[in-house]
């Protein structure tokens, strides 16, 4: 009685299941009417979904043979209980049910287990069914012919070589080992398919190469093909993961551009305005005279220079001023006043350094000068007047010390073999006898040589010494004069100045004592400024 009850419980839930799985059918299939062949296409090719379905089904279908065998197992059991046979105790049925599941653990090492067998060769043995589709019969391309590619018209595109060439000898390995899937059931049929029909391109082009009539290069517009490293760029989902959050544009702002020209002229200058103070009592013992002296000087130079010409330019002006006591006329008197120019214009010769060139120096001064308690003018603007032009080359040098900084040596070497020396007196009151000019006359012409040099040591960065030397010969007298300056830098603005002048003619009277030879000597201290 009690196995027929449970019986005809197991009849009305297979009529359940059945009767539910058709009306689900029939609800489908008249709420989606005929399928589409965009929707037949997803259903064959999405293999996780059709595992996905096998899986669920089978689970379901395998409740019943579970409750079945339950059921056996538990009537078995009663019966041979009941008839008390020994030999299927109730340890025994027990031990049998744990043997059981032990082998099933066993077995089931992947999920996939519980739903396949395994091949001898460790692949998963699938049933046909997943790979069959009914629905392939609905199936249309209203768009699409299906051919071979083996049959196409021969394209030759270059790709001789195939891409798995390789220099090494092939390995030999098994070819199911660590897959799941045979790759019968994969794409790999399909693959070797089109690897084959590569090949047969690829011997086709070597053998028969004057049957080829079509390259891609005769086509307008060639398809790109998406090499691996493409695909890998364009599906890479970690790139849009990790990714800078910009707070500014990397474009470069929009800069207005400013052309610059060449410089070719180059200015600079020094100015100097120092002082000199002696004071002496009434009773000191060897007398003396107290003064104040101010010494003034200014420098600007103005080169220029493109390609291989080169004009040098120097404006210069040293003015000194002192009181003096024992003038009874005057209370000052100049001590130096000169404004000179020096000029020098050259074009670069075939030897390095060397250049042919062209000097002009002119000096005069600017104020009126007179001795001691007299009113005689001994000289004035324009009285005396020297100008010195010379032909010849020039010799420049500049050279920076590799052992200690700032250490610099700049010379030029100015040798004019051919060279005119003029003098004018252009005040008559001034006596032009003091200026080697013959009585009568108001200038002097000489013809002759002269040599310059121009010389900036800067021995520290604050301490530099300054030279100038010209000679200049007329063949029956002589012209010299050597300036040397040392400048003592005490900060950027005040520095100590040593200046030494030594002048020589012999066109002029002798002195008693220095003969043809003038010298002019002054130590100043004051401000000093470069620019």
């Amino acid at each position: 009685m009690k196995f027929t009850f449970t019986f005809f419980i197991a009849c009305i839930y297979s009529f359940s299941l059945i009767g539910s799985e058709w009306y689900n059918g029939n609800r489908d299939a008249g709420e989606v009417g005929v399928l589409d062949s965009l929707d037949i296409f997803n259903t064959i090719t999405d293999i996780e979904k059709q595992m996905r379905g096998t899986v669920e089904s089978q689970e379901q279908t395998s409740v019943t043979p579970i409750s079945v065998h339950l059921r056996d197992s538990v009537q078995l059991q009663e019966r041979e209980v009941s008839k008390g046979n020994a030999g299927f105790s109730d340890a025994t049925v027990r031990r049998t049910d744990s043997n059981r599941l032990n082998s099933a653990k066993k077995q089931r090492t992947n999920y996939l287990d519980s739903l396949y067998v395994r091949k001898k060769n460790g692949t998963l043995e699938l049933p046909d069914s997943l790979f069959r589709s009914p629905d392939l019969g609905g199936l249309t391309f209203k768009d699409t012919m299906i051919i071979n590619p083996l049959f196409l018209p021969v394209v030759f595109t270059g790709k001789i070589l195939p891409d798995d060439l390789s220099f090494y000898p092939p390995k030999e390995e098994d070819p199911y080992k660590g897959i799941l899937i045979s790759p019968e059931n994969t794409f790999a049929p399909m693959l070797e398919k089109m690897a084959f029909i590569d090949e047969v391109r690829r011997q086709y082009w070597r053998q028969y190469p004057d049957r080829v009539k079509i390259s891609v290069y005769h086509f307008d517009t060639i398809p790109r093909i998406d090499t691996q490293k493409d695909v890998i760029e364009k599906f890479n989902p970690f790139k849009e993961l990790i990714k800078a959050e910009r707070t500014a544009p990397l474009e470069p702002p929009a800069v207005k551009t400013v052309e610059i020209g060449r410089k070719y002229w180059i200015l600079f200058g020094e100015h100097s305005l120092q002082f000199s103070q002696n004071y002496f009592s009434a009773n000191w013992h060897k007398g003396g005279t107290s003064n104040l002296n101010f010494n003034n000087y200014h420098m600007i130079q103005a080169n220029y220079q493109k390609n291989n010409i080169r004009f040098n330019n120097m404006l210069e002006w040293r003015f000194s001023i002192y009181n003096s006591p024992e003038d009874t006329i005057r209370n000052y008197r100049i001590g130096e006043d000169l404004i000179r120019y020096y000029g020098n214009l050259g074009i670069d010769a075939f030897i390095k350094k060397w250049s042919y060139s062209m000097n002009t120096e002119i000096k005069s001064q600017l104020f009126n000068n007179y001795p001691p308690n007299t009113t005689t003018l001994r000289s004035a603007l324009l009285s005396p007047l020297y100008v010195n032009v010379g032909i010849g080359m020039r010799y420049g040098l500049d050279k920076k010390s590799k052992e200690i900084r700032y250490r610099r040596l700049r010379l030029t070497l100015d040798l004019s073999p051919l060279s005119v020396n003029y003098r004018y007196v252009a005040n008559s009151k001034v006596d032009v006898g003091r200026y080697g000019i013959p009585e009568g006359k108001k200038s002097m012409l000489d013809l002759g040589s002269t040599i310059t040099s121009i010389m900036t040591y800067d021995i520290t960065r604050y301490i530099s010494w300054n030279s100038r030397f010209k000679y200049f010969t007329a063949y029956d007298n002589v012209e010299a004069e050597f300036e040397n300056t040392l400048n003592m830098m005490l900060s950027q603005y005040f520095s100590t100045r040593l200046y030494l002048n030594v002048r020589y003619d012999d066109t002029v009277d002798p002195d008693p004592t220095f003969k043809y030879f003038q010298i002019n000597e002054v130590v100043s201290f004051g401000l000093n400024y470069k620019w």
